[in-house]
């Protein structure tokens, strides 16, 4: 045999039954007790018990050669029939067969019967094929290894090949795992206890390509090993087929099973005992809907706490996942006691329940209370521990409300145990306990309105609320009732911001028992007050500045924060503040005022609010300058080039001239800033310290030989224009 062909052989065992044909008469399969080489169903099917031996060889990818490792024979003692299969499953065997003796069932083998006539005991246990001598149970093999199997019959003592088979020894079977038993119903008697599960099988999932391309990717791995004219493969290459197959086990190891092949162990313990008990091995039924439900009945003693867990199993001891454990009581609706009556009483805030004891029973798993009223439907509000006697309601309200109650014990889930009547009792609250007092008052502005919210400890207790408004926190009155909500907005119109307000808010119960007041908060309206406005500015020039004087209305009027005088150039269009503060007297000094230019003045109160009342009637103020004063240039112009901003004046010197005094402001800045000075005979000025998108303004005075300085006379601005990319 060629050594790529035992490649391809054990390529195969990577591609699960449902996706290559069975070549092979014989089948290699995984299990926890090793690994089962059996005939396959078609090659037995027109075979008979007795005729045959086999021997069964083995290798591993790595060996030069396979080594014999048993033998397939029908069992000939009926003591070594018993020990394959099993003492209970072989009486099972000979009450189908109606066999009574020992030498019966050995006569049977040896009648050369039909593997038809055995195949439901053969195919339900495979230790059946064994007794039989048409299956093999390789307890020597190691965990993760492959091994390649070879059968020969022998005839005339000459060994002729059967079939080959090959495995991956890794006891798993993914398909099980995607079996969950869920219990679905569970019904006691005084003996017994009945469990049915519901065999979930998810929705069919196609990995047949994933898995080709697998077994593709082993293919290709084997085929990097050395090739040397041998019949096995290095060990590094196996290796690394090994770890593929192990990192994807849960799309190789799967072994399909049907409900003919697939066990159910059901395992049961008592009253809480720490070691369970296999039940037995069940095979599910089928409903006519292809639904499959597991069953299975325990018997004991009336009051047995039963719990079950089941386990699937294929047909070579391969397992999935334990279900849920399940729990029940083995007792009936008519032998347990349930909750015959249950009295109501009132009590401060609540309503109080009362009801005999049950006895502590491992069926019962709470007590659970309902409630009704007339406009609430019933509903549950509460279960409570099984040992419980008594339940205190504290949602009563509204006063007056009447309340039915219905209180029942509640059973373990899924078993048949239920009171369908429960015991009820009705009653109303009347009795209520003095409010305490609200909390977290907060007010905010909502326009021209104030906005109350606050808090309360016990909601529940409260029918209402009263709102408290005044002027101090000692002179307060309430000015709304029967406030249902935890805020209020007050819309009161004649409420001024010249005034600070405190409110508070209290709490009334139902019995209308009041709490103490809430802590005080404090709020001033925003609202925009009139108030007196100057009358007139007098105004008088004192060593060159401007001295300001109006008739002080701050004086009769607290509101009144202080002033805030104005002043424009005639010809400006607005004025401007002279100060950042307000004036807390009614006077200011001009200190910037010049000679040979007109002013105008006004002055207007502020409020403390910082409102601005309305201003008095313009002032003008004016003085000549003196005649040595320089005649100052009034006419300027102003043009913006690429970089800088040209400033020029007329080209006539007058008089004595030794240069020219560059000035700029922006309109916001009072006061003007020299930016340059120049020699007679310059008549113009670039101005390189300028951004864009800013307005400046600009004046030019005129020096003479001792240094006097003409007035600022003309003020130009311009718009400095973006810089064009």
């Amino acid at each position: 045999m060629k050594r790529h062909c035992i490649l391809f052989a054990i390529i195969a065992l990577f591609v699960p039954s449902v996706l290559k044909a069975q070549t092979s008469p014989l089948s290699a399969l995984s299990s926890p007790k090793g690994v089962y080489v059996r005939f396959n169903v078609d090659y037995l099917t027109n075979k008979v018990v007795g005729k045959s031996k086999f021997i069964v060889k083995r290798k591993k990818p790595t060996d030069n050669a396979y080594k014999t490792i048993g033998t397939m024979q029908m069992a000939q003692k009926y003591d070594e029939i018993a020990e394959t299969v099993g003492r209970n499953e072989l009486k099972d065997f000979e009450r189908m067969k109606k066999i009574t003796a020992p030498s019966q069932t050995i006569a049977f083998f040896n009648s050369n019967p039909t593997y038809k006539s055995i195949s439901l005991f053969a195919e339900l246990k495979i230790e059946f094929l064994q007794a039989f001598g048409f299956a093999f149970l390789d307890n020597s093999a190691t965990k993760n290894e492959f091994y390649n199997y070879a059968v020969y019959e022998v005839i005339n003592k000459q060994e002729t090949l059967i079939g080959e088979a090959e495995v991956f020894h890794n006891p798993k079977n993914y398909f099980l795992k995607q079996l969950t038993p869920q219990i679905s119903k569970i019904s006691g008697t005084d003996t017994s206890i009945f469990f049915q599960w519901d065999i979930q099988t998810p929705q069919y999932v196609d990995n047949s390509a994933e898995q080709v391309r697998l077994a593709k990717l082993l293919e290709d791995t084997f085929k990097q090993a050395p090739d040397n004219g041998n019949q096995r493969v290095d060990e590094t290459t196996y290796q690394k087929v090994k770890e593929i197959y192990l990192k994807n086990e849960s799309l190789l190891a799967v072994h399909p099973v049907d409900e003919f092949s697939t066990r159910f162990n059901v395992y049961y313990r008592k009253n809480n005992n720490a070691s369970w008990i296999l039940l037995e091995k069940k095979i599910a039924n089928v409903t006519p809907e292809g639904k499959q439900i597991l069953f299975a009945r325990i018997a004991g003693k009336h009051d047995d706490l039963v719990e079950t867990m089941v386990i699937p199993q294929d047909e070579i001891y391969n397992t999935g996942d334990t279900s849920k454990i399940a729990r029940g009581v083995i007792a009936h609706n008519g032998s347990v006691e349930l909750i015959y009556s249950v009295t109501a009483s009132d009590s401060t805030n609540s309503i109080i329940l009362q009801w005999k004891k049950l006895p502590n029973k491992a069926y019962y798993s709470g007590i659970e209370i309902s409630k009704s009223s007339p406009d609430m439907p019933q509903k549950v509000i509460q279960v409570l521990p099984i040992s419980a006697t008594k339940y205190v309601d504290t949602e009563v309200y509204p006063m007056g409300t009447m309340f039915t109650y219905f209180v029942r014990p509640v059973f373990i889930p899924l078993q048949d145990l239920q009171q369908d009547i429960p015991a009820s009792a009705t009653m109303t609250c009347g009795k209520f306990s003095r409010p305490t007092a609200p909390f977290n008052l907060t007010v905010t502005n909502e326009g021209p309105h104030a906005r109350l919210k606050w808090e309360m400890a016990n909601e529940n207790l409260i029918h209402s609320y009263f709102v408290y408004r005044g002027t101090s926190p000692n002179n307060m009155r309430p000015i709304r009732s029967a406030v249902k909500e935890r805020e209020y907005l007050d819309t009161t119109g004649y409420l001024t911001g010249r005034v600070t307000y405190y409110y508070a808010i209290m709490a009334i119960n139902p019995t209308q028992d009041t709490s103490d007041l809430s802590p005080k908060v404090m709020y001033t309206p925003i609202k925009k007050e009139s108030f007196q406005a100057p009358s007139f500015v007098n105004s008088e020039i004192i060593n060159g500045e401007a001295h300001l004087t109006w008739n002080d209305v701050k004086l009769n009027d607290d509101f009144i924060a202080g002033y805030v005088v104005q002043r424009k150039t005639k010809g400006e269009k607005a004025f401007k503040n002279l100060h950042s503060k307000a004036l807390n007297y009614a006077n200011f000094i001009d200190s910037t005022f010049e000679p040979g230019i007109e002013y105008l003045y006004r002055v207007a109160a502020l409020s403390i609010k910082n409102d601005t009342s309305a201003f008095t009637p313009e002032t003008v103020v004016k003085i000549e300058k003196p005649k040595d004063v320089l005649n100052a240039i009034t006419d300027i112009t102003l043009k913006n080039l690429s970089k800088t901003i040209r400033i020029s004046w007329p080209s006539v010197e007058v008089g004595d001239v030794k240069g020219y005094k560059i000035y700029r402001k922006l309109p916001t800045d009072v006061n003007f800033k020299v930016i340059a000075t120049l020699a007679n005979g310059n008549f113009e000025y670039e101005d390189n310290k300028v951004t864009s998108n800013t307005i400046y303004v600009y004046s030019v005075t005129v020096l003479d030989s001792k240094n006097n300085e003409s007035p600022i006379e003309e003020r130009k601005s311009i718009y400095r224009e973006p810089t064009k990319q």
